[in-house]
């Protein structure tokens, strides 16, 4: 029972560590979790036309980033609500199937999220005025 309580906490902190996820080759854990992410990321453009600064963005664990279905269960996203709709999303650029984020560092899987998840709608209505 403790064991379950503990999962269910880390799960709800969203401290990005209990992924599962197989690395891009070349990759280590630490430049996954925080970076640098490739070139063509760096300062790239989100779904949203959001300019990456890599200077000025958040650690996953100060965004609650976790795996999406994860954060369905505990109650932090609506269903559907995951990076790859999000409007900060940068999608894969190199075939690894892993993107970017222009707030948070590190790879961004697109079946993640996190508090900082933006409709790619919103964004744009938001700029238009």
């Amino acid at each position: 029972m403790e064991e379950a309580e503990a999962e269910a906490e880390q799960t709800a902190e969203g401290d990005g560590e209990d992924h599962e996820e197989e690395l891009p080759e070349g990759v280590s854990e630490e430049e996954f979790e925080r970076g640098p992410v490739p070139e063509a990321y760096r300062t790239a453009l989100s779904q949203a036309n959001e300019e990456r600064d890599p200077d000025r963005l958040f650690t996953k664990e100060e965004v609650q980033f976790q795996e999406a279905d994860d954060a369905v269960a505990a109650g932090f996203a609506d269903e559907g609500s995951d990076c790859g709709n999000c409007a900060e999303y940068i999608p894969d650029k190199n075939g690894d199937g892993f993107g970017a984020c222009a707030k948070v560092e590190g790879y961004i899987d697109p079946e993640d999220w996190c508090v900082v998840w933006e409709s790619i709608e919103d964004a744009e209505a938001e700029q238009e005025s």
